[in-house]
């Protein structure tokens, strides 16, 4: 790996951590989903300091190149964040339909209570 890239995957990796670890101070996401990101920077400045352990992992898989193995990583990673997600997506909107129907069903209540109350009087 060129010197160059090696130094933009640090400055990248760091950066990318401190931005990370910025937006939970700020309250702008929460450490549980972050955790992931500050892995993943963990791991991509791991591999720009020591990128002779990416190369032999790369070549026992049989891949010629580090950047080979390090696209498909970071694809099949993010690829599983937006499945996770998706999932979630599908399970609150589930919930919100199932909160709007109850809601209609004790609105429906409410006002069948105050019609009989109505019409005692």
């Amino acid at each position: 790996m060129p010197l160059q890239l090696r130094i933009l995957a640090i400055i990248l990796a760091v950066s990318f951590f401190f931005y990370t670890i910025h937006l939970v101070r700020k309250d702008r996401a929460e450490i549980r989903h972050m955790l992931k990101w500050l892995v993943l920077a963990l791991v991509i400045l791991f591999g720009a300091l020591f990128p002779e352990v990416g190369s032999e992992v790369a070549h026992f898989f049989g891949i010629q190149t580090l950047t080979a193995l390090s696209l498909f990583i970071l694809v099949s990673i993010l690829l599983i964040i937006v499945l996770k997600h998706q999932m979630s997506l599908i399970s609150a909107e589930k919930q919100i339909k199932n909160l709007v129907q109850e809601i209609s069903l004790l609105k429906k209540n409410v006002e069948e209570v105050e019609n009989k109350n109505d019409s005692k009087q």
